[in-house]
Formats: C-alpha cells, sequence, structure tokens
C-alpha cells in the first residue's frame, strides 16, 4: 500500500486526527499546519477530533 494521506487545518481551532481504533494519532494541528499519516494496509479508517469530537471523517484506502 504505502498511502500517504495529508490533513491541513485550515481552520482558526487547533485539532487532532485521531483513529478511533489506535492507527494514528497526530498531535494538536494548530492553525496553518497539516499532519500526514502513511497507511500500510487496505482498510476503511474512521477518525475524530479528540478537543472536537463531533468533527468525524474516514479514510478509505484500496
Amino acid at each position: 500500500m504505502n498511502t500517504t494521506v495529508t490533513w491541513y487545518n485550515g481552520d482558526t481551532a487547533t485539532h487532532t486526527v485521531t483513529s478511533d481504533t489506535g492507527v494514528f494519532a497526530s498531535p494538536y494541528v494548530t492553525p496553518g499546519a497539516s499532519f500526514s499519516f502513511k497507511f500500510t494496509q487496505r482498510g476503511t479508517f474512521p477518525y475524530h477530533c479528540e478537543p472536537h469530537p463531533s468533527m468525524t471523517g474516514t479514510i478509505v484506502i484500496t
């Protein structure tokens, strides 16, 4: 696989990118900063923001 995904924080608040299953976890990502993670397996990877748990997403690697 080896697929790299980058999240960019274009907001004015600090966020995290935290896997629901413990696969990855960013530090706090400040406005204008980014976080990248290399996926090495296929799958569906749900994630959320620790300070804002209603902010969620899913990455699908095929």
